[in-house]
């Protein structure tokens, strides 16, 4: 039998802080600041329905609210069977995933989960280990593509 003096130093002993799976995401500030339109990037990967919803001859092509352009990604052009084909590069899979997700941050399971689905008819599957995918997206690439900054939210009660 353990005293209550053993089981409160248990009870209070800090284990160490659960480590968070990274987040992926693309840093649009650094895409446009490269000289780069990201709104142009992502307007060039939106479908001929898509871009039939978003052209309404007001505004020239490419040059509208990328949040705009994702949201018919997310919800037209993601839908049809040609938005992630086979012989698609992983990375620019992993850009047309996360526009399709409107850049909110992704873990790489989300991301294996949406790249396996998307591909699930292919006999030769690319390799998408964790490890893969990682060091694919932790080095510097032409989609800045990049670890999401997680806020942490401070306890109020905490002083």
């Amino acid at each position: 039998m353990t005293n209550q003096t053993e089981q409160t130093e248990r009870n209070e002993a800090p284990g160490p802080e659960p480590q968070e799976e990274p987040k992926y995401q693309i840093d649009v500030k650094a895409f446009d600041s490269s000289g780069r339109s990201f709104g142009y990037a992502v307007y060039t990967r939106l479908s001929q329905n898509g871009k039939a919803v978003i052209d309404d001859g007001k505004t020239a092509g490419g040059f509208g609210p990328p949040s705009e352009y994702m949201k018919v990604i997310s919800n037209i052009c993601s839908k049809e069977p040609d938005f992630l084909l086979p012989g698609t590069p992983i990375t620019e899979a992993v850009f047309k995933l996360l526009l399709a997700n409107t850049n909110k941050a992704m873990t790489l399971d989300e991301i294996q989960s949406g790249l396996t689905t998307a591909w699930a008819s292919v006999i030769y599957l690319k390799n998408l280990t964790d490890d893969v995918l990682r060091r694919m997206l932790d080095q510097e690439n032409e989609y800045f593509i990049r670890r999401a900054i997680i806020r942490r939210r401070r306890n109020r009660n905490a002083s």
